[in-house]
């Protein structure tokens, strides 16, 4: 039985827009007289529906991006999505990814939501902090993108100092001067929230993975080989720093869609993944990484042979998808034979599914994710069902009362110059001062 868990990710695109060969691209100036009233807000109630459509079919997890300034995402803040899924839902795990932490003037600001979002969600949270593209610094004005990365790195270590450090404490460092780090609410996760990093495959993002023991997971690598590799670079340095890798901390993302047919399956879905392909993911070198924003390393690991950017992505087809591994498209059969030799072959521990692009139609995406739910997921699990989370926390006033503190103060306020347990207060008899 696989121990993967199996998610589902929907970036929720806005696809009613001109086709990108007659402009650079369609991240950054694409006008926004192309964005219509009801077709914008079907495309938001269509990604709300679908994200909550997973737990109903036995995902074990929704995924959803952060995305600024052009149709790929209408979420410019996708911590909105997640406390909206939180209140919809009752096991699946929600996984947000972004935030990008350099989109906050300050990380505590941030910290603050993912505690409130842990809470509401009662320990279901996962968050990803992708670096973001430079597409995306552009579009918010907010951050030099040549010291992005490095501020980056410092609001990640007060990320983390914030969400489990004791309180108030002083940061001073060479972006942020917090006098009084000092957050309210706490998370329910200990120490924090589960954190899963997004990257390319440099050496220095792996390193901060391993240092931490995140979860990684890698844009465009795809390929049996090339997820072995970046997987096996993972483990060794995971090692280094004195522990074994856990299986959930080795991400992999697959496009997959299923049909009645291997056949059906390439009619229905290919003319939708050539969209995305040739309108959404090409971008000019310049425009994703302006000068100064990425390391040696980065650079290294951007163009080698795991990469995503190592041919055009408007220049793969149909073929190519499936001959490199980034898309999964058959009949049940078909796709659950590919897929149990990807999960062999890699061990990868949550494996997300993209399945919504945007210029798929609801009932497509429906049919296909149904259908990989009832016809394959259980194949994948053994026969088993997917994972049961451990909520924390409390669900019922009883079991508040069981579990509340009782070393904590009581409310008091002055009343008639006595202090008294508010509390209490209501009662005249009871109504006496604090502490007698």
């Amino acid at each position: 039985m696989s121990a993967t868990e199996f998610f589902v990710l929907f970036d929720g695109a806005y696809p009613r827009v001109p086709h990108a060969s007659s402009r650079k691209s369609n991240f950054i100036d694409l006008p926004n007289t192309h964005y219509d009233d009801v077709d914008g807000q079907y495309a938001l109630e269509y990604q709300l529906s679908m994200l909550k459509l997973v737990e109903e079919l036995g995902y074990d997890g929704a995924l959803l991006s952060e995305q600024h300034n052009g149709p790929i995402g209408l979420f410019g803040n996708p911590m909105l999505a997640g406390a909206w899924l939180a209140g919809q839902t009752s096991r699946i795990k929600i996984g947000i990814t972004g935030p990008i932490l350099n989109a906050y003037q300050t990380p505590v600001r941030l910290a603050e939501e993912i505690a409130a979002l842990d809470i509401m969600s009662r320990g279901r949270l996962i968050i990803g902090l992708p670096v973001g593209h430079g597409m995306q610094y552009h579009s918010m004005g907010v951050v030099n993108v040549a010291t992005a990365r490095a501020r980056y790195r410092e609001a990640h270590d007060l990320l983390v100092a914030a969400l489990t450090r004791e309180g108030p404490f002083e940061w001073n460092g060479e972006f942020f001067q917090v006098p009084y780090v000092n957050l309210w609410p706490r998370p329910l996760q200990k120490p924090h929230p589960q954190i899963m990093l997004v990257g390319g495959g440099s050496l220095e993002t792996l390193d901060l993975i391993a240092k931490h023991g995140y979860g990684y997971n890698p844009i465009g690598v795809t390929g049996i080989a090339d997820t072995q590799k970046i997987n096996g670079r993972l483990a060794e340095l995971c090692r280094g720093y004195g522990y074994e890798p856990q299986r959930s901390q080795f991400w992999a993302g697959l496009n997959v869609h299923v049909a009645e047919t291997d056949k059906q399956a390439r009619l229905e879905v290919e003319a939708h993944e050539l969209w995305v392909n040739q309108n959404f993911f090409p971008s000019p070198l310049h425009d994703s990484f302006p000068p100064g924003y990425l390391s040696e390393g980065a650079i290294r690991g951007l163009h080698g042979g795991a990469s995503y950017r190592s041919k055009p992505i408007s220049e793969i087809g149909y073929d190519d998808m499936i001959e490199r591994g980034s898309l999964i498209a058959g009949s049940p059969e078909t796709v659950t034979a590919k897929l149990q030799e990807y999960l062999e072959a890699t061990g990868v521990g949550r494996l997300m599914f993209g399945s919504n692009n945007g210029s798929k139609p609801k009932w497509l995406a429906v049919k296909s994710l149904t259908l990989l739910a009832e016809e394959v997921l259980p194949k994948l699990r053994g026969g088993a069902g997917p994972i049961e989370p451990e909520l924390l926390g409390y669900g019922s006033n009883a079991e508040y009362g069981a579990m509340r503190n009782r070393s904590t103060p009581p409310p008091t306020a002055l009343l008639d110059g006595r202090m008294v347990d508010v509390d209490t207060a209501h009662i005249e008899e009871l109504r006496a001062p604090s502490g007698e």
